[in-house]
Parts: structure tokens; sequence; C-alpha cells
């Protein structure tokens, strides 16, 4: 008996179908069940489990998220709220998911496209994997980062921040204080040395008692590189940025 991994399914296989996802909100003053229709899904499902899926069985359930096309985002990336699965669809951390079964997957089997190419599917693991385990900051550096965060977010440095993508932080905690390396992504190469000022900024206002600058790094999205993403901690940028490259 066959898989779904076998028969062709992979993490990041966009199928088109319509399904509905529900949800309970509170509305109105009381309890209500939220219903709302997709026609166009991508399978988060690890490869792993996709082998272990048997296409005739009724679990275990494959996760789907829907694939959007209309009112494009700006904020792209691995770190970010929306992540691009085409120039024309995307996918949204916070819309609703679906369940379903490696049986019901099976029958889409007709609807399936292409899946992403290596290189976006490796992006899209990457993207999943700090949604579904986003490495958190150990427990005694969590008020250094917060200082961080606090600093970044300084009205002051408003204009700049908003040319910001992201801002990864290293600590090295062997030595006291704690040394602290700041790498900002900007969006365009002409923003580089105005953000590496602004970030050394930053640096020289953290509390020396929590950790003390040792250097800033900055790049554009396309040069900074997943193995830097992967091995760094983010400072949220809903706590770093104002939002104005976000959709409303």
């Amino acid at each position: 008996m066959s898989d779904l991994y076998t028969d062709g399914w992979r993490q990041g296989s966009v199928v088109s179908g319509e399904l509905s996802v529900s949800h309970f909100a509170f509305v109105d003053g009381g309890e209500r069940l939220l219903t709302q229709s997709f026609s166009r899904w991508i399978v988060c499902t690890q490869d792993c489990d996709l082998h272990n899926a048997n296409v005739d069985f009724e679990d275990p359930l494959i996760e789907l998220r829907p694939v959007l096309p209309e009112d494009r985002p700006m904020d792209w990336g691995i770190k970010g709220r929306y992540f691009k699965i085409t120039d024309d669809s995307w996918i949204d951390a916070n819309a609703p998911r679906c369940l379903v079964t490696p049986a019901l997957l099976n029958m889409m089997a007709s609807r399936r496209e292409e899946v992403l190419d290596e290189k976006r599917r490796r992006y899209f693991k990457a993207w999943l994997g700090r949604r579904y385990d986003r490495p958190a900051v150990p427990e005694p550096l969590v008020p250094l980062a917060r200082e961080i965060a606090a600093k970044c977010s300084d009205r002051r440095g408003r204009d700049v921040s908003d040319k910001v993508h992201d801002v990864l932080m290293q600590f090295n905690d062997d030595t006291s204080p704690v040394r602290v390396i700041l790498f900002g992504v900007v969006y365009e190469s002409d923003d580089i040395d105005e953000v590496r000022v602004w970030l050394s900024d930053v640096g020289t206002q953290i509390d020396t008692e929590l950790g003390v600058l040792f250097d800033v790094r900055v790049a554009t999205r396309a040069n900074t590189p997943l193995g830097l993403v992967e091995d760094s901690y983010s400072a949220d940028l809903s706590q770093l940025t104002w939002s104005r490259r976000k959709p409303t």
C-alpha cells in the first residue's frame, strides 16, 4: 500500500480545492462559530510524516494552509509573518489552518500543482520552523534581549528602523559582560551605511551591566545567509518597527 510521499506529495506541494475551516470567536457578547473557505492550499506537514501517511488511512492528519493571491504584502521573509510562495502568491502565518486525512488529500492528487523548487522549499521549511519552534532567548539573556528591543524601538530611530527588514542578535556569554553582535537585514543596499550607524548607536545605549556591543553587521536580505538566520535570535519586528511596510 502506498504513502503520500511515494505518491509525490511533499512539504511545499500546492493543491487546488475548495475547503472550509472554522474557529470559535467571541462576537457580540457570545460565542460564535466562524467559517472561511479557500480554494488553494500548501502542504505544511513534514516529508517524514508524509512518508508515514498511508494514502488510504484516516490518520495522521495532514496540515494545509491557504495560499493567498490578493493584497500582496511587502514584508516577505523567513522571519516575517508573510512568506512568498511565487511572484503572485503568498501565505500568512496568522491564516487559519486546515487538517485533512491522507485519504482526502490523496483524492485531490489530480489538482496538485508542481511542488516548490528546492530553494523555495528550503526557505519554506525554515519559515515554518520559526513558526512552530521559534528559538527562544535563553532565560539569563532575556533582560539583555529586551533591552536591545527597547532601544531599537526608541522614536528617535523610527525613520531608520523603517528601512530594516529584521534585526538579528548573537550573544557570547562566555565573557563578562556578555558580548553582543547585531545584524541588520535591510531592504535596499543604499541603506546599509545608515542602518549600521543606527545599530551602532543602539548598541552604545545598552546597559553595560547586561552586555556590551562587540560588532555590527548589515546586509540586504539577498545577501543574508540562511545559516545566519537559523543561528541567531530575532529581535521581534513587532517590537522594533512601526509596520509602514505591512498591509493594513
